[in-house]
């Protein structure tokens, strides 16, 4: 099998000739390649580069391409200060309010760094789709109205104005349906929503059934409708309490992060969707010696033998992991 079909045997829960690896890793490859995260951000023809360079050193069975959390804000034109070698940092809030009316006549598709990114996964898609798994990322409903309405104020009114948050919810899980219709003709094989806010460190699992659970159902219905074969959800941290929720939602691919332990994800999730995850990126992977980060990840593969399991680490890894310790991880996974 290549790195494609393995990815397709475990989303439609098939039996892969190994555990396919497809690691949450995008800003790192920058650094992995020797290239500036400001330059890797702005250049669809950089990350494309970047994008294939890391896939043919690490031997990916899949990669995933992401603009960051910032993206929608700035495609609906939110300024947004670029460092040369760091993440792009949202400068202004473009809603005070939760009324989403004054964003309705913007385009977020043509917006920001949308079009270079649509390019970048395009190309990549077009290099390598036939071999290898390709993932872009859009922010789901709720970490999109946290960048355009403030993360803290948003945590205020889920509580405190439940029905005029979900105007904003509505507006947003609209704008990620639009995008992800929109993003399909890049070629790419699957897609995945971005929704730390949703972690039960943010809001409670009561929170999340009433106001979000079923928003999700309704994008991941309609991003299906449009032709995605895959749809995944990432939410850090600790999902227990809301995992089969998440699974209801119709999701075919769902993170898990190192908080959840390998076999009770598996018992709760009972073959519903594909499992991706779960090595610690900063504890197992970027503070880790090469020796112990192999060691670690023999130990998810054997923890995750037989599964719908796809071998990452529970969350993004971090820019300037070192190159010893990427080539341990991929050697492990790939033993």
């Amino acid at each position: 099998m290549n790195g494609f079909e393995r990815i397709q045997a475990v989303l439609r829960g098939g039996a892969p000739d190994r555990l396919p690896f497809m690691p949450i890793l995008h800003s790192a490859l920058a650094s992995y390649s020797g290239v500036p995260l400001g330059k890797y951000l702005t250049d669809a023809d950089v990350m494309t580069a970047v994008t294939l360079e890391g896939c043919r050193r690490l031997h990916l069975d899949g990669v995933q391409l992401s603009l960051g959390v910032t993206a929608e804000a700035e495609a609906f034109g939110a300024r947004v200060h670029q460092p040369a070698n760091d993440l792009p940092q949202l400068q202004e809030i473009l809603l005070p309010g939760l009324d989403p009316t004054p964003l309705c006549s913007r385009d977020a598709r043509t917006g920001g760094r949308m079009l270079s990114y649509y390019r970048a996964v395009e190309q990549t898609a077009r290099a390598i789709g036939k071999q290898t798994c390709i993932l872009a990322t859009l922010r789901g409903p709720l970490l999109m109205a946290s960048q355009l309405h403030g993360l803290q104020e948003v945590l205020i009114d889920l509580v405190e104005r439940p029905d005029e948050v979900g105007v904003l919810l509505d507006f947003t899980t609209q704008t990620a349906l639009d995008l992800g219709c929109w993003l399909l003709a890049s070629g790419a094989h699957g897609l995945v929503l971005g929704e730390a806010v949703c972690s039960p460190n943010f809001i409670s699992p009561a929170l999340y059934r009433q106001l979000i659970q079923p928003r999700h159902q309704r994008l991941i219905a309609g991003l299906h409708a449009a032709g995605w074969g895959a749809v995944g959800l990432h939410i850090c941290g600790n999902i227990l309490a809301i995992m089969d929720d998440i699974i209801r939602t119709g999701v075919d691919l769902l993170d898990v992060d190192h908080q959840v332990p390998v076999q009770q994800a598996v018992e709760l999730a009972a073959g519903r969707c594909a499992l991706r995850g779960n090595l610690d990126p900063s504890a197992d992977l970027f503070l880790a010696a090469p020796r112990e980060v192999g060691e670690r990840m023999h130990a998810l593969v054997a923890q995750a033998a037989g599964q719908r399991w796809i071998l990452s680490t529970g969350c993004d890894i971090p820019p300037g992991t070192s190159a010893e310790n990427l080539e341990a991880f991929a050697a492990a996974a790939l033993d």
